[in-house]
Protein backbone atom coordinates (compact mmCIF):
# COMPACT_ATOMS: atom_id res chain seq x y z
CA UNK A 1 0.00 0.00 0.00
CA UNK A 2 2.46 2.97 0.70
CA UNK A 3 4.62 1.87 -2.51
CA UNK A 4 1.06 2.33 -4.07
CA UNK A 5 0.36 5.29 -2.54
CA UNK A 6 4.12 6.69 -3.65
CA UNK A 7 4.14 5.88 -6.85
CA UNK A 8 0.51 7.56 -6.82
CA UNK A 9 2.20 10.68 -5.79
CA UNK A 10 5.33 10.59 -7.74
CA UNK A 11 2.65 10.17 -11.01
CA UNK A 12 0.32 12.85 -9.80
CA UNK A 13 3.92 15.22 -9.92
CA UNK A 14 4.08 14.32 -12.98
CA UNK A 15 1.13 15.05 -14.77
CA UNK A 16 1.00 18.42 -12.63
CA UNK A 17 4.76 19.17 -14.15
CA UNK A 18 3.80 18.54 -17.53
CA UNK A 19 0.00 19.90 -17.41
CA UNK A 20 1.08 22.93 -15.32
CA UNK A 21 3.34 24.85 -18.16
CA UNK A 22 0.89 24.11 -20.85
CA UNK A 23 -1.86 26.02 -18.74
CA UNK A 24 -0.09 28.71 -17.87
CA UNK A 25 0.87 29.09 -21.60
CA UNK A 26 -2.71 29.88 -22.62
CA UNK A 27 -3.77 33.04 -23.58
CA UNK A 28 -2.84 36.15 -21.20
CA UNK A 29 -3.61 40.07 -21.17
CA UNK A 30 -1.10 42.00 -22.41
CA UNK A 31 -2.83 45.68 -22.63
CA UNK A 32 -5.96 47.78 -21.03
CA UNK A 33 -7.17 50.72 -22.53
CA UNK A 34 -9.58 52.74 -20.75
CA UNK A 35 -11.13 55.97 -21.16
CA UNK A 36 -13.95 58.37 -22.34
CA UNK A 37 -15.03 62.15 -22.86
CA UNK A 38 -16.10 63.91 -25.58
CA UNK A 39 -15.37 64.39 -29.04
CA UNK A 40 -15.98 65.88 -32.20
CA UNK A 41 -16.80 64.58 -35.20
CA UNK A 42 -15.10 65.36 -38.72
CA UNK A 43 -17.30 65.55 -42.02
CA UNK A 44 -18.32 62.23 -42.81
CA UNK A 45 -20.69 61.30 -45.67
CA UNK A 46 -20.53 64.96 -46.90
CA UNK A 47 -22.36 66.56 -43.65
CA UNK A 48 -19.43 68.95 -42.77
CA UNK A 49 -20.22 69.43 -38.98
CA UNK A 50 -22.22 65.88 -37.75
CA UNK A 51 -21.73 66.92 -34.07
CA UNK A 52 -20.15 65.88 -30.87
CA UNK A 53 -20.17 62.63 -28.97
CA UNK A 54 -19.71 61.06 -25.80
CA UNK A 55 -18.02 58.38 -25.27
CA UNK A 56 -16.12 55.39 -22.76
CA UNK A 57 -13.78 52.18 -23.32
CA UNK A 58 -13.23 49.60 -20.93
CA UNK A 59 -11.09 46.55 -22.83
CA UNK A 60 -8.52 43.99 -21.92
CA UNK A 61 -6.50 42.75 -24.83
CA UNK A 62 -5.05 39.44 -24.79
CA UNK A 63 -2.36 37.44 -26.24
CA UNK A 64 -4.23 35.10 -28.81
CA UNK A 65 -6.57 37.84 -30.30
CA UNK A 66 -9.31 38.00 -28.09
CA UNK A 67 -10.37 40.71 -25.74
CA UNK A 68 -13.14 41.56 -23.20
CA UNK A 69 -14.73 45.16 -22.39
CA UNK A 70 -17.32 47.55 -23.34
CA UNK A 71 -17.74 50.03 -25.70
CA UNK A 72 -20.37 52.76 -25.79
CA UNK A 73 -20.99 56.40 -28.29
CA UNK A 74 -23.31 58.51 -27.88
CA UNK A 75 -24.25 61.25 -30.01
CA UNK A 76 -25.42 64.49 -28.55
CA UNK A 77 -28.14 66.77 -28.56
CA UNK A 78 -27.50 68.58 -31.78
CA UNK A 79 -25.69 66.21 -34.45
CA UNK A 80 -26.94 66.49 -37.63
CA UNK A 81 -30.47 65.63 -38.68
CA UNK A 82 -30.77 62.47 -39.73
CA UNK A 83 -27.78 61.26 -38.50
CA UNK A 84 -27.65 60.67 -35.18
CA UNK A 85 -27.63 57.35 -32.69
CA UNK A 86 -26.45 55.35 -30.36
CA UNK A 87 -24.29 52.33 -30.35
CA UNK A 88 -22.11 50.57 -28.12
CA UNK A 89 -21.45 46.70 -27.27
CA UNK A 90 -19.19 43.91 -26.30
CA UNK A 91 -15.30 43.76 -27.59
CA UNK A 92 -15.03 40.49 -28.11
CA UNK A 93 -11.19 40.76 -30.29
CA UNK A 94 -8.55 42.98 -31.53
CA UNK A 95 -5.69 43.23 -33.76
CA UNK A 96 -3.14 45.91 -34.65
CA UNK A 97 -0.08 47.01 -33.02
CA UNK A 98 0.58 47.98 -29.29
CA UNK A 99 2.49 50.70 -30.78
CA UNK A 100 0.57 52.11 -33.49
CA UNK A 101 -3.23 51.69 -34.37
CA UNK A 102 -5.32 49.13 -32.50
CA UNK A 103 -8.60 47.59 -34.00
CA UNK A 104 -11.49 46.83 -31.84
CA UNK A 105 -14.40 44.29 -33.11
CA UNK A 106 -17.27 44.65 -31.43
CA UNK A 107 -20.88 43.46 -30.88
CA UNK A 108 -23.63 45.03 -29.80
CA UNK A 109 -26.58 47.46 -30.54
CA UNK A 110 -27.63 50.58 -32.55
CA UNK A 111 -30.52 53.19 -31.79
CA UNK A 112 -31.05 55.26 -34.14
CA UNK A 113 -32.04 58.67 -32.53
CA UNK A 114 -34.93 59.97 -32.28
CA UNK A 115 -36.58 57.29 -31.08
CA UNK A 116 -35.62 54.13 -32.55
CA UNK A 117 -35.50 50.79 -31.63
CA UNK A 118 -32.08 48.95 -30.32
CA UNK A 119 -30.89 46.78 -33.65
CA UNK A 120 -28.22 44.15 -33.84
CA UNK A 121 -24.77 45.33 -34.83
CA UNK A 122 -21.30 44.71 -35.17
CA UNK A 123 -18.76 47.18 -35.72
CA UNK A 124 -14.91 47.98 -35.08
CA UNK A 125 -13.54 50.89 -33.00
CA UNK A 126 -9.81 52.29 -35.24
CA UNK A 127 -8.02 53.84 -32.29
CA UNK A 128 -5.58 55.65 -34.63
CA UNK A 129 -3.80 57.96 -31.60
CA UNK A 130 -4.16 57.71 -27.55
CA UNK A 131 -4.10 60.76 -25.39
CA UNK A 132 -6.17 63.28 -24.35
CA UNK A 133 -7.82 66.68 -25.60
CA UNK A 134 -6.63 67.58 -29.43
CA UNK A 135 -4.73 64.49 -29.85
CA UNK A 136 -6.58 60.95 -28.83
CA UNK A 137 -8.18 59.77 -32.61
CA UNK A 138 -10.53 57.00 -33.15
CA UNK A 139 -12.66 56.03 -36.05
CA UNK A 140 -15.90 53.94 -36.02
CA UNK A 141 -16.95 51.66 -38.39
CA UNK A 142 -19.53 48.87 -40.03
CA UNK A 143 -19.35 46.71 -42.66
CA UNK A 144 -15.88 48.29 -44.20
CA UNK A 145 -18.05 51.75 -44.07
CA UNK A 146 -16.11 55.15 -41.42
CA UNK A 147 -19.47 56.53 -39.91
CA UNK A 148 -17.34 58.34 -37.06
CA UNK A 149 -14.37 60.08 -37.33
CA UNK A 150 -13.49 61.60 -33.92
CA UNK A 151 -10.93 63.56 -32.23
CA UNK A 152 -11.09 63.92 -28.50
CA UNK A 153 -12.24 67.49 -26.97
CA UNK A 154 -12.38 65.95 -23.33
CA UNK A 155 -11.33 63.37 -21.67
CA UNK A 156 -8.64 60.81 -22.87
CA UNK A 157 -7.86 56.80 -24.27
CA UNK A 158 -5.29 55.62 -22.31
CA UNK A 159 -3.27 52.06 -23.41
CA UNK A 160 -1.82 50.59 -20.68
CA UNK A 161 0.82 47.56 -21.25
CA UNK A 162 0.50 44.62 -18.69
Amino acid sequence: MKRLLSAFAVAVFLVGGLVGPAAAAGPHAVATIHGGGTSTMAEVFGIPNPGSSVFGFNVKLMSDGSATGHIMCLDQHGDAPGFPGNIFGEVVSWSGDLDGEITLNVVGKFIPLPGGHPTPAAFTVKIQQFGGAGVGHWTLESDGVVFCIETLDSGQIVLRRL
